[in-house]
């Protein structure tokens, strides 16, 4: 985050920010945040539900558009609205996740709760799914375990490889992130940090938050590529259906490499 930009915010936009670093989508017009579209019920229930009890006053003018009413909010509020915690949740994982009509036609990820997803990896989630990169959930590894994200099948898996190599060269990260294939999901996207190393939340923020800000920036161009690069049925379907029948998950990225034209 900018700091001379964030130095100059009002009350209204260091909220907005918060909010979105905290994974949630907004737009703010004329002193009101919108809490857009992309956003699930639950979230926006939430989102209510969270300012009120870190007693920030705001004015609803509808069940998704509210007002701050205070001019500054404090750097430390800010930190709370986007370190709050999240929780576990069932992950849904049906069969047809796994089938290349899924990968091919859908336009869009799907819609995770951002206020159920760990505060430093639920930017990263929404912003997948919003650029048709469908990710079933996040996990920041809780100082345990590698960070992680669980994609919907092989070909989201060799999609984001490529989409990596395209839009995310030039990010400086301090973690690699690495996709994986063979999980119970299909494929997935695991930090890798070196032997002696710990994990550090707020390495883990900036990396994802840095990421995610990319994938938004080319979220329209990104499944504008997909969609009209690969075909639901015919040709493509079969080579597809071959690389994953035969595990070959080096192969059929290759192969998505190929056929891209940017």
């Amino acid at each position: 985050m900018n700091l001379m930009k964030l130095e100059m915010m009002n009350g209204t936009e260091r909220a907005a920010e918060a909010l979105q670093m905290r994974g949630l989508f907004v737009e703010v017009k004329n002193d009101i945040i919108e809490l857009t579209k992309e956003n699930t019920k639950q979230d926006i229930e939430k989102v209510c539900q969270l300012l009120n009890s870190l007693n920030i006053p705001t004015l609803w003018i509808a069940s998704n558009k509210f007002q701050v009413l205070v001019n500054r909010l404090p750097i430390s509020m800010m930190k709370k609205i986007m370190n709050i915690r999240g929780h576990e949740f069932p992950v849904s994982m049906n069969g047809y996740h796994y089938l290349w009509r899924a990968f091919a036609q859908r336009r869009f990820g799907i819609k995770v709760n951002a206020l159920d997803l760990d505060p430093q990896v639920a930017m990263m989630v929404k912003m997948l799914n919003l650029a048709g990169i469908t990710t079933l959930a996040g996990c920041n590894g809780h100082h345990r375990y590698a960070p992680n994200f669980q994609l919907s099948g092989v070909f989201q898996g060799a999609w984001i490889k490529v989409i990596q190599e395209k839009y995310l060269n030039e990010c400086v990260l301090h973690y690699k992130w690495n996709i994986h294939f063979g999980n119970q999901s299909g494929s997935s996207i695991i930090a890798e940090k070196t032997p002696n190393e710990s994990w550090d939340m707020n390495k883990i923020y900036q990396d994802t938050v840095q990421m995610a800000t990319v994938i938004k920036k080319h979220a329209d161009e990104i499944r504008h590529l997909k969609n009209h690069t690969f075909k639901r049925d015919g040709e493509m379907k079969e080579i597809g259906k071959r690389f994953v029948f035969e595990k070959d998950y080096v192969g059929v990225v290759e192969w998505m490499r190929g056929v891209v034209r940017y």
